[in-house]
């Protein structure tokens, strides 16, 4: 199955920016860096986007097809797209507040 990438590693990668981020912060605060924290979170916004990319060649190959196997791929293929969707929107969360907040506020 090609849906394995936006199925597992999509939330992987959102929890790996959580914890990359908080690494970074104090050395990114103690050098005044704070464009560290943002360059992370893009590179895992755009990594977690790339994802989705084997889930529109898997939805593409199961559409219009009806027997039992091309539905439950066609099933995955959409889980794989709600649960990537969901770790972008939850970088793209944990950026934001990094652009409202700044993230060196002591």
């Amino acid at each position: 199955m090609r849906i394995w990438m936006p199925l597992l590693l999509a939330p992987t990668l959102a929890l790996a920016d959580q914890v990359v981020a908080f690494a970074a912060l104090g050395w990114a605060c103690e050098h005044d860096r704070a464009i560290v924290i943002h360059a992370i979170h893009a590179l895992f916004l755009l990594a977690t986007a790339v994802t989705l990319v084997p889930w529109w060649r898997a939805w593409n190959a199961s559409r219009g097809r009806a027997d039992a196997t091309a539905r439950r791929q066609h099933f995955l293929a959409n889980l794989a797209l709600a649960t990537a969707a969901l770790s972008v929107l939850a970088i793209a969360a944990m950026w934001l507040t990094t652009w409202v907040i700044s993230p060196c506020v002591a």
